[in-house]
């Protein structure tokens, strides 16, 4: 009977040994902090790891010259790895000289992403992981006030095969940094400030069509007026485009 009991006792904690080592994977998003960059300090690996891929990239529509101070703009991150179907990232944005965080992020699409870190990363969540060998996320970004200067963006991204451990899952990174713009000309101002937006009076005043988009990026409002009132929208954060500007709003 002993030796029955032994036996079996054996067999469970070899069992228990050779099991697969469960990932602590996160399909509703990272808990924030996770991005490898100065500030962060810590990357996925602590819950993924297989290997290092280098299929992540960070791209955004800031002009070459750099970010023009408190103007909204896209950022646009993407992951490829054949094979593999499942995926998830966290971004974030820091101010080279201090590494402190700097620009506000804006979710674009509330189905598939949220904020993390104390707001001051996005993430995935679980309705923007599925992917066929690549999958990519975008964002808006509200560029930090005058003087800010140079700014890194810094991505973490997991590509990961669902099958409930590490096995198969790879971690990739990458970052961008980007300068900020300087204004040369009178030219310059008047070509990037075609509208003005009134936070008292919550009047836009253009000089070309102008496009009014609440937080998750629908379409609301659409005007060529030379002076339109969004007063009477819902309390919240709203996006203004022209062809030639984006800017982020609070009617209060």
């Amino acid at each position: 009977m002993k030796k029955s009991l032994l036996f079996i006792s054996t067999c469970i904690a070899v069992a228990i040994f050779f099991y697969p080592t469960t990932s602590h994977s996160n399909a509703g998003g990272s808990p924030g902090g996770k991005t490898d960059s100065p500030n962060d300090g810590a990357s996925c690996t602590g819950c993924h790891y297989a290997g290092v891929g280098t299929g992540a990239t960070i791209t955004t529509n800031i002009p070459a010259n750099g970010y023009t101070p408190n103007q909204v703009y896209t950022i646009t991150a993407d992951i490829n790895q054949t094979g593999i179907n499942k995926f998830g990232f966290e971004i974030t944005a820091e101010k080279n000289s201090e590494n402190t965080k700097t620009g506000s992020f804006l979710v674009t699409n509330s189905a598939e992403m949220k904020f993390t870190n104390n707001n001051s990363a996005i993430t995935h969540k679980s309705g923007g992981t599925s992917g066929n060998g690549s999958r990519t996320w975008t964002m808006d970004w509200e560029a930090p006030s005058t003087g800010t200067g140079d700014v890194t963006f810094y991505g973490a991204f997991i590509a990961a095969n669902s099958d409930g451990n590490n096995s198969g899952d790879n971690y990739h990174s990458t970052n961008l940094t980007i300068s900020e713009a300087v204004v040369n000309s009178i030219s310059d101002i008047s070509l990037k400030n075609d509208f003005t937006f009134n936070n008292a009076t919550k009047n836009i005043e253009s000089i070309n069509s102008v496009l009014v988009y609440d937080i998750s990026g629908k379409l609301v409002l659409s005007t060529n007026e030379k002076l339109t009132s969004i007063s009477h929208l819902n309390k919240g954060i709203y996006i203004l485009k022209s062809e030639s500007k984006t800017q982020k709003v609070i009617i209060n």
